[in-house]
Formats: C-alpha cells, structure tokens, sequence
C-alpha cells in the first residue's frame, strides 16, 4: 500500500501554520512542519501522537544561502504559512525574511520538481497598508490590489498592522511574478482577513503577546479595567482559523489551471460575511461571559465608523475553492475567549 502524500508546511510552529498542519493530518496527508530551532521540540512534542507528522529545523527562510533539499525530499507540495508579524523585527529584517523567504521556497521547489504550492497571504493584500479602503464602501475583491513600496515598509511610526500588510502585500506580488515567469508551478494564494480561535496554548511557550498573533486583538478587549474606551475599530473583517486551514487542504486539491489563463485566477479571499465590531463582540461577552463584565470596555457613546464598510467579495472561494460555510461569528469569539482565558492561566501560573 502506498503511502500518503507529504506536504512541507512552513511556519508549522505559529497559530495559522499549527492548524494547517493538523488539517492536513486530518485529510490524510503526511505533513513536514518547519520551524526555527528553539521553536522544534515543542513541536514534535505537540504532534507527538501523529505518526505521519516529522519537524525539520529552519531558521531564516529568507536567508541566501538557504539550502531546502533535505526538507524538500520526498515532497509533493508545499503550504508556505511562514511570515514575520509586524513590529517583531525591524522593518528592513521583516520585509527581507518575507520577500526572499517566499522566493526562496517557490525557487527550489522548482528546482525539486515541485510544482503545486499554496501561500498564505491576506486580504490586506486587496487594500493599501493603511486599510482606509476598507470603509469606504463598495465592493473588494480577489483582483484588487493594495499599493505600497519598500520605501513605505522603512518608514518611521507605522503601526504593526501597516507594516505586516505591506510585507505581504510585497511578499505576494512577487510570488505572483515568479509564478508568471515558471508557467510549470502551480501556485494558489488564500487571502484570509484577522483571523481567530484557539492559539493552541502548548505553542505558544513563555508569555508573550506577540505570540497570540490576530487573537491579541480580542483579548485587548478584556485585558484593562472596566468601562474604558473602546480599542480603534479596525475593518471589522474576520474569519475563523478552522476555515482559513480547511481552505489551504481546497487549495491542494485544486487542478491546475489551463494554459494561457491568468494565473492569479488562484487567489481567494477568504473571509466570513459576517462583521466584527468591537461594540458588538464586547455586547456578546457580556451576555455570553458575564465573569468578564469588570474587564471589559464601555459600550456607551461608541464613536461612529469612519464610513461604511466595503464588501469583501467572496464568491471565487465559494465556487472555484469549494468553501462555502463559515463558523459562526458569536461562537468564534467565545471560544476564541475562553481559549485566551487558558492561556492567561497558564502564563499567571507560570510566573
């Protein structure tokens, strides 16, 4: 009997890459998980009961000297997750560790006759950095693009959401060129906005905030004292982390598309129709968790939207990806909280 398929999953050890790796196991795939060296025992110890789960060590995918032969052996395809959040690294080391890092993997893959590769980029992507076309109404979709430039990522006073958008935005542009130039790779892209649920407490090691990624935004909302502000409003787009890994095991299955068709035909915005508002997500809480109520923001004299919110349009990864449900906004959140209450626990005792 055959064996299955192996799927090298980059960033195996982060929020996005660890459910990515279990959807894959769960669809029946060998999976390869990458992480850097002081991130590799807590991931073999994690996935210690998948037999068909391996960890191979990778410390710089941007680096120039990258060799991936060894982690590319015996591969099929390749779901490149990893990326540098923003405000982790100075923006010259985060745009470099992006850019190359996403070059290096399709340029060997290549090289390794591998051909089919799924990256994980973000809706960011369809807006400029600074995400005002996100309340300015009308309609964004999967052929809309943000504009931004290295000189913008270098500039002084961006704020993390700004910079991560422009890496990616940058990051996938560039894998979009390659893939024009090397018609033989089969490349898709999913476009996913802030993405929530459960931060697998056993990854995340020491406290550290920056370690809960996009869920650092929900827990803001019960980490001050009761009746403050509100946090910004960011655009209120949202999509469950369970979706965004179901949708990279779409993306694999997917066939290559036909000669002479756009290969950017394979990028898809995957976002849930519903909205998040903190207004809203606190309201539930208080409902839902109401243990919380002297943790949690005012809800009186809530600013309006700086104007109405633009439709992310999703209808492609509906019809061409196959994903057509989403999870339910008011139980994402809860489990996204009570998942973050672990985590808190866990840190507190730690320390």
């Amino acid at each position: 009997m055959s064996q299955p398929e192996l799927v090298l999953v980059t960033g195996a050890s982060g929020y996005v890459g660890s459910h990515v790796v279990r959807a894959f196991l769960e669809a029946g795939y060998r999976v390869r998980g990458s992480a850097r060296g002081g991130k590799i025992a807590t991931l073999r110890e994690y996935f210690k009961d998948q037999p068909n789960f391996e960890a191979v060590q990778i410390d710089d995918i941007g680096a120039p000297d990258l060799d991936l032969t060894a982690a590319l052996d015996g591969v099929s395809a390749i779901a490149h997750v990893a990326c540098p959040l923003g405000g982790r690294s100075l923006p010259a080391e985060g745009l470099r560790s992006a850019v190359e890092g996403s070059q290096n993997v399709l340029k060997q893959a290549v090289k390794a006759g591998i051909y089919k590769v799924v990256l994980t980029s973000t809706s960011a992507t369809t807006l400029d950095p600074d995400q005002k076309r996100a309340f300015a109404g009308g309609i964004i979709c999967d052929k809309d693009w943000g504009k931004t430039s290295m000189e913008d990522v270098l500039k002084e006073g961006n704020t993390s959401i700004y910079t991560y958008s422009a890496y990616k935005t940058l990051s996938e542009q560039a894998a979009w060129k390659f893939a024009e130039e090397h018609p033989e790779l089969d490349l898709a892209t999913l476009n996913p906005p802030f993405i929530y649920g459960d931060p697998i407490p056993e990854l995340l090691g020491p406290k550290n905030y920056q370690a809960l990624s996009s869920n650092m935004l929900i827990y803001q909302l019960f980490l001050g004292p009761p009746g403050r502000p509100l946090p910004p409003q960011i655009p209120p787009y949202w999509v469950s982390i369970y979706d965004v890994a179901r949708a990279h095991v779409l993306a694999l299955h997917l066939p290559k598309l036909a000669a002479g068709a756009d290969v950017r035909d394979k990028r898809f915005i995957v976002a849930s129709p519903t909205h998040l508002l903190w207004s809203d997500a606190v309201k539930v809480l208080l409902k839902e968790r109401p243990a919380l109520k002297e943790r949690l923001p005012s809800v009186e004299d809530v600013p309006p939207l700086p104007g109405p919110v633009a439709t992310l349009e999703t209808t492609r990864a509906a019809e061409v990806l196959g994903l057509k449900a989403y999870r339910d906004r008011d139980e994402t959140l809860l489990e996204t909280v009570d998942a973050l209450l672990r985590v808190e626990a866990a840190w507190n005792a730690a320390s």
